[in-house]
Formats: structure tokens, sequence, C-alpha cells
């Protein structure tokens, strides 16, 4: 199955986000192995990720409408933080019916109160595959070097905060302040 997800991915993306997204499956098998959650989930949940990545912000409220996603009020204004909702309901018609996989797909972006070790591993993997090349990667790749998993994630969690307020957010997405202030208490 694995080699028929592969060319899907091949075929939905370009070639830079196929790239990423291999990396990023890469990377989450290699994390899931030191923080203790299943390699091939992993891996199955890194490589899908992104799948929804590359629709135009039209595109990616209209199928949110279709799934019966909600949109909050920074999705509205930032839709692409929906991508990853869209690819978790993608990947269902690929006969992938695991919800932790889909789970760990669908809050890639933002988080997600109460996440799972695999959610959390393939969050993680997105944001420090050895391709990513972005301001504070280093610290982050440190952390998970270190083995602190709840460090890393803070750091990251903290990047996207930044991120969504340099692209114009008036406010956090909800999911993420959330999940931050959960990381920050354990």
């Amino acid at each position: 199955m694995e080699g028929k997800l592969h060319d899907y991915v091949k075929n939905v993306l370009s070639e830079a986000r196929y790239l990423h997204s291999v990396s990023t499956a890469t990377t989450a098998r290699e994390l899931a192995r030191q923080f203790g959650s299943d390699p091939q989930r992993a891996y199955i949940a890194g490589l899908l990720h992104d799948i929804a990545r590359e629709l135009s912000d039209f595109d990616l409220v209209c199928e949110a409408k279709q799934h019966g996603i909600m949109i909050s009020e920074v999705e509205d204004k930032l839709p692409m933080l929906l991508h990853g909702k869209i690819a978790a309901e993608r990947v269902r018609f690929l006969g992938i019916v695991d919800e932790e996989v889909l789970s760990a797909i669908a809050s890639h972006v933002t988080g997600k109160k109460g996440w799972t070790r695999l959610a959390q591993i393939v969050y993680l993997a997105d944001k420090i595959e050895p391709l990513r090349d972005y301001p504070g990667v280093d610290a982050v790749r440190e952390l998970v070097s270190m083995g602190d998993c709840r460090g890393a994630l803070a750091r990251c969690l903290k990047n996207a905060v930044t991120y969504m307020k340099e692209r114009g957010a008036s406010s956090v997405d909800l999911e993420t302040a959330v999940v931050l202030d959960e990381i920050s208490k354990t």
C-alpha cells in the first residue's frame, strides 16, 4: 500500500512538496521510534499530511464547507490553515480509516487539544524535517535531539503564533493557543 500512497502523493503535489512530504514521513518514523509511537502509522500520516496544501484559498474554503468543517475567524482570514483538515477528509477516500492517523493529519497545522503522541510527532516532523529552513528550526531540532519533545512542541507552537501574526491574523488560531497553553503546563 505504501507504494500506492507514494504514487498518489506524487500525482497531487509539486515535486518540492512531494519531497517535503517524503522527508516529513521519514522524520516522523524516526521520531516515533524516539518518542514512543507506531513508526508505520507516523510514516503514513507524514506522507499524506500535505495533500491539500497546494489548493487555493478558495478551494480550501469550498471543500471545508462541503465536508461540514467549521471555519474559524482565523481560518477565514488564513484559509491555508484548513489544509490539514481537508487532507484528512481526502485521506478517507484512499481507504485509510485509522482515526488516530486522520487526526494527526488534520491537526498538523495548528495542533489539537489533547492530541496524541502520534499527532505530536507528525506536527514536529513537519516542522523539522531536513529540507526545512526557517529562523529557529535548528533550536527545535536541538530540543528534539536532547529528547525534549515537550520543549520542541512549545517552540514550534510559538513559531506558529508568530507566523500567523506576520500574515495578518488579528488573533491566534484558538486550537494553537489552547495547545500551547496545554504544553506549557505539563
